[in-house]
């Protein structure tokens, strides 16, 4: 007879568990007696998307997405030329330059993966209503409602693996009787998986990268010698709990078809209205009035709805030209039909059209949920009206300008100063700064960056001049910067502040790499 193994704990205070081999410790609290056993799920895992979102041909030489993470670039996808140099994800870039220096490296695009994921989405709901976006690289399809429509699994399978071709997506597909195995089952190539009676011992042998945790959190386990998520299964819930997190602990559950309550993805919404006119019309009050009743409609189906618009397209239909369109950006959405109103007269007063309009048209971009001010008892204005009040500003300012000449600016991981922000299209968007409390002290930067740094003159004994030709002061410094390399763009500067004879407050530095001049970088206030 065989002899049952003896499981000590890994966390104090824990009771051992008798084991048999092949066997797992499930009780009540993980097994899959309160799991759905009517449910069917199919994962579709994409773990080249960040670089096939990004329209890459097949022709382009050796190419890899990069992510910034911990002051490093990390390579998260590579293409096939990539691959065959050894360059895999998961290796630092200066790494991956060691092995190949001729790469082409991209940035990666979450935009470009979101579109790409939720059109991959919006397609599969032909297949099955019940689709889940697992961002980035997933989506889940729950089929067992499917399967008679469709006459089984392969043939599902079958017609997503043509359209994902067509697409020029890689993709693993997997199916199991719960949504979070299906997807770590495909993360790991496997075959499906139709009973729940075969699902525990075919989760038991797949690593722990499977489940996508924290890197920290992959490492405390390994130290504790769980290598697997069947090893995960074996341990104490009450010590995984403390010892690793809570977060670990439910998701092991949901694994087993607990307590795992998932939104279904849908398709943006769109709302639309005509008007059309008796004759040509030529006189703006009568398009005013007409853009004004198209406006109380849309007002009256958000607020039926619940929700409201950020994206407005006026289209004014012509007899014998094509119709002329005129958008509506606005800074944040809106159901108020007074804020709506203005910004089309405002744009009436601006449009030019090439003949009379014998229709008016008004098509939304995507509906949102409603979402309302919050107020506050003791202050004159809560942030969020504030916000309002300025959104509506830069609403008034963008009808008189380009919509391009009024922006916000967003902080950029990088180290060169130049390429250390970026034109937002959110003028009112602000980054929460770090709460980490060993996050490191950023210097002190001017506000003012010239658009190109400006050679500054040196004394005799090589110390820079500015304005009436005397020496500068330097108040503080050097901070080194180096950086670039990668790119081919790599700089070597020394940076300092320093002060003139008027007391200007100037941002300089030294170029370490070509002839160790001194330049004017930037100007405090």
């Amino acid at each position: 007879m065989t002899q049952p193994l003896r499981l000590f704990p890994l966390f104090s205070g824990e009771p051992p568990i008798a084991l048999l081999p092949g066997s797992l410790p499930l009780g009540s609290h993980l097994g899959l007696q309160g799991a759905r056993r009517n449910q069917l799920w199919l994962a579709v895992h994409m773990p080249v998307l960040p670089l096939e979102a990004l329209s890459v041909p097949d022709a382009a030489p050796a190419t890899v997405v990069v992510e910034p993470r911990k002051g490093h670039l990390w390579i998260i996808a590579a293409n096939e030329k990539a691959l065959a140099q050894g360059v895999a994800p998961g290796l630092k870039l200066s790494a991956a330059f060691a092995l190949s220096r001729t790469l082409t490296v991209l940035g990666r695009s979450p935009q470009a993966e979101h579109l790409k994921l939720t059109s991959i989405a919006q397609w599969a709901r032909r297949v099955t209503p019940s689709v889940s976006l697992e961002p980035p690289r997933a989506l889940l399809l729950e089929v067992r409602g499917s399967l008679k429509l469709w006459g089984g699994i392969d043939p599902i399978k079958g017609v997503l693996k043509e359209e994902l071709q067509h697409r020029r997506i890689t993709a693993h597909l997997c199916v199991a009787p719960t949504a979070l195995a299906a997807l770590w089952l495909s993360r790991h190539q496997q075959e499906d998986v139709l009973s729940h009676d075969e699902l525990v011992g075919r989760l038991g042998s797949l690593p722990l990268g499977v489940a996508g945790w924290s890197d920290s959190a992959q490492q405390l386990l390994r130290k504790m010698g769980v290598k697997t998520i069947g090893d995960c299964l074996r341990l104490p819930r009450g010590g995984l709990a403390r010892r690793v997190g809570l977060q670990y602990l439910q998701d092991l559950d949901r694994l087993l078809g607990q307590h795992d309550l998932r939104s279904e993805f849908e398709p943006a919404q769109r709302l639309s209205s005509t008007l059309e006119f008796q004759d040509e019309v030529t006189e703006p009050e009568i398009l005013a009035n007409a853009g004004q009743e198209l406006i109380r409609k849309l007002v009256r189906a958000l607020q039926k709805r619940q929700a409201q618009v950020e994206n407005l397209e006026f289209g004014f239909h012509h007899l014998r030209k094509p119709k002329t369109i005129e958008r509506i950006n606005l800074v944040a959405p809106t159901y108020e039909a007074e804020r709506i109103s203005r910004l089309f007269l405002g744009k009436l007063e601006t449009v030019s059209l090439p003949d009379p309009v014998i229709a008016l048209s008004l098509t939304t971009g995507s509906i949102e949920p409603m979402i309302g001010l919050n107020t506050v008892l003791f202050q004159n204005r809560a942030p969020a009206a504030v916000r309002a009040s300025m959104g509506e500003l830069i609403e008034r300012l963008r009808l008189r300008f380009r919509a391009e000449d009024i922006y916000g600016v967003a902080p950029v991981e990088e180290h060169r100063p130049e390429r250390a922000w970026s034109k937002s299209p959110d003028p009112l968007r602000r980054d929460e700064p770090s709460s980490a409390s060993n996050a490191p002290q950023s210097p002190m930067r001017p506000l003012w960056i010239l658009p190109s740094p400006v050679r500054l003159s040196s004394t005799a004994e090589g110390w820079p001049q500015y304005g009436d030709r005397s020496a500068l002061r330097l108040e503080s410094g050097p901070e080194r910067i180096e950086a670039g390399w990668w790119q081919g763009r790599d700089i070597s500067r020394d940076y300092y502040i320093a002060f003139g004879s008027k007391g200007e407050k100037l941002w300089i530095y030294r170029d370490r790499c070509s002839d160790r001049g001194w330049f004017l970088h930037g100007l405090f206030g």
